[in-house]
């Protein structure tokens, strides 16, 4: 049974039915009375040591139009009641009115017969000034906020934003596509990526052997080969001493349809969190398998990180992946191993609610290259390659990447910008992300949150010039737009550069999205989860860069394939079960509903370094 069947209901309000949790725990819910019984000892301890004060009420008598003085309703046990001015006042009680030596905690007494409910904010403090202007308020953590801070909390996405120019509006956008590279450990995705460098003209072979400290030797050693082009994106001294990815390798390419930038993603099971950080950030995805016998098995049932990473990518908003089947030259092309392997993964994509027309399978030799670009079509050839052509009539790799349908982008809602990476260049901050909302021009004012700096963009960076479609405006260099990955150049004039942080979140000052601690959220419960959650679990929350600890504050409710409401307030949440929460994060960050943007509104949650659930928000708190 896959880890979690259907991801689907994620994005479209469909949920499955779980395990029932009814039989799991006693009935007895011992933490729930326990933390009653508490509160209420905490309440009595309270009242004991507050000092005996009085309390008085006052009740406004109007007389009627013939100035007859009515008789004051004195409540049961209560002090006389005061009455207007010019019909006369009753005499005050001893004290009225002047300052007591210590302000008594007043609290909201019950209503009684006679007595109109106490007004709102009834024993709490008035607001005082906090010297500029602005009332400060007391928020639920106890923090003291301006009105101004308090507005930019609740502030709507829906706010006044930059309109589109009319050149850009106007503009026929090339298809930009984040692609992310997939598989377990070993599986080839750095030596195939580094491949597809070389056969895309981004970089020669001889320049590759330059980067490997090869002296620019052509050396037909297929394992020095190997290491030649999975350095091109293992650029980490340490990550090439272990010979492990370790760190999100960026690269572009481009093809006919579309201009791409390439996210090698580690596969060992230690870097999940990276992995996570790469597939929030991708639009699609190629997924590596090696077909060597024994590595395809303990990739994908051997507890490895095929179906990991099928999961996650398919929770984090991935909708179009290609499967590379490869090393198959080492089991000499064999139809059967590959018709073998396309139909065990393709049956788990297929879980995961991929659609199948979004699915395309390639055989493949990232060493040598073959189908990677091209593939050997002479059957007089003396190499086993040519045994491919002989029953496989699809696409090539680059073929099948060219086919992808292009990402529907939403450039006229509020800016949304992810810093991915931020470093030092000359006098100016270098803030490198993606654009996954709205768009940005040189010159523009941008907040940076959480912090709340205000910085101008002095110059924008593209990864690879766009594609002009047929124009070639000027201007669309100075623009990033949704779905552009870049490099925003600020200066350090504006904001130190310790300010800002890898999960920071720009956007114009006018439309801030929500910064708050808590939310509630859909979440699906991973099929192989050890232990139960219950209110109270601590875990670690991962949104696109971000990881940040967190607590289920809340088990709402356990939910059905249809979204309604199964079970109110359980106490656990078992494998394999849809539910509501509401969680608490350890500090402030940008959470945005699902609805209102979806990259802000994805994320997963982790505990003990395994994968326990994949959700989105519903409503920032």
């Amino acid at each position: 049974m896959s880890r979690h069947r259907n991801v689907r209901n994620l994005v479209e309000d469909d949920y499955y039915d779980g395990y029932d949790d009814d039989d799991y725990y006693d009935d007895d819910d011992y933490y729930y009375e326990e933390q009653q019984k508490q509160a209420a000892r905490s309440k009595a301890k309270a009242a004991a040591a507050a000092p005996k004060t009085k309390t008085y009420t006052a009740q406004l008598v109007v007389p009627p139009k013939n100035n007859k003085k009515p008789a004051a309703k004195v409540p049961s046990g209560g002090p006389p009641p005061v009455v207007a001015t010019n019909v006369g006042v009753t005499k005050a009680p001893p004290g009225w009115g002047k300052p007591s030596a210590v302000l008594p905690s007043v609290s909201a007494p019950a209503p009684q017969p006679g007595i109109t409910k106490p007004p709102a904010g009834w024993g709490r403090p008035a607001a005082a000034s906090n010297g500029n202007g602005n009332a400060a308020a007391t928020n639920k953590t106890g923090r003291k906020t301006t009105a101004s801070s308090a507005a930019t909390a609740t502030t709507p996405t829906s706010q006044q934003q930059k309109a589109i120019p009319k050149w850009l509006a106007d503009q026929t956008i090339a298809s930009q596509l984040t692609m992310v590279i997939l598989g377990h450990v070993d599986a080839g995705k750095s030596t195939l990526m580094g491949q597809i460098l070389v056969q895309t003209n981004q970089i020669s072979k001889r320049e590759a052997a330059k980067q490997c400290g090869n002296g620019g030797s052509n050396n037909n050693n297929g394992k020095q080969q190997a290491i030649q082009l999975s350095w091109l994106l293992d650029e980490n001294e340490s990550e090439r001493a272990r010979g492990v990815t370790m760190e999100i390798g960026t690269k572009t390419i481009r093809v006919p349809k579309h201009d791409i930038v390439v996210l090698d993603a580690p596969g060992h099971h230690d870097f999940i969190p990276v992995m996570i950080t790469g597939a929030a950030n991708a639009d699609v995805a190629v997924l590596v398998i090696a077909a060597v016998t024994g590595e395809f098995e303990a990739g994908f049932t051997g507890g490895g990180q095929t179906k990991e990473h099928i999961m996650l990518a398919r929770g984090l908003g991935v909708t179009q992946i290609i499967v590379a089947v490869n090393k198959l030259d080492v089991e000499g092309w064999k139809e059967d191993r590959y018709q073998e392997i396309q139909t065990r993964v393709k049956e788990f994509l297929l879980k995961q609610q991929f659609k199948p027309k979004r699915i395309r399978f390639v055989p493949i030799s990232g060493l040598t290259g073959e189908n990677v670009k091209a593939r050997t079509t002479s059957t007089s050839a003396s190499s086993s390659s040519s045994e491919l052509s002989k029953w496989y009539k699809g696409p090539t790799l680059l073929e099948a990447i060219n086919d992808f349908f292009p990402a529907k982008r939403q450039i006229d809602k509020p800016l949304r910008f992810i810093v991915t990476d931020v470093f030092a260049e000359g006098k100016g901050i270098v803030a490198r992300g993606r654009v996954i909302q709205g768009f940005v021009e040189v010159g523009d004012s941008l907040v940076v949150l959480p912090v709340g700096d205000i910085v101008r963009v002095a110059r924008v960076e593209h990864l690879q010039a766009p594609s002009s479609n047929g124009s070639d405006d000027p201007r669309r260099l100075a623009v990033a737009t949704a779905g552009d990955t870049v490099q925003l150049v600020i200066s350090d004039k504006d904001i130190d550069i310790m300010r800002i942080s890898i999960g920071n979140i720009f956007c114009f000052p006018n439309a801030r999205p929500p910064l708050t601690r808590t939310a509630t959220a859909r979440i699906m419960v991973m099929e192989d989860l050890a232990v139960p959650i219950i209110r109270g679990a601590q875990v670690v929350f991962h949104m696109h860069s971000l990881d940040v600890p967190t607590v289920l504050t809340n088990l709402i409710a356990v939910l059905n394939n249809d979204g309604s409401v199964k079970k109110e307030r359980p106490r656990v949440l078992t494998r394999g079960v849809s539910a509501s929460v509401e969680l608490t994060v350890s500090e402030k960050i940008v959470m945005e509903a699902f609805s209102e943007c979806r990259s802000l509104g994805r994320f997963v949650l982790r505990r003990g370094g395994e994968t326990i659930a994949i959700g989105v928000i519903d409503t920032t708190l």
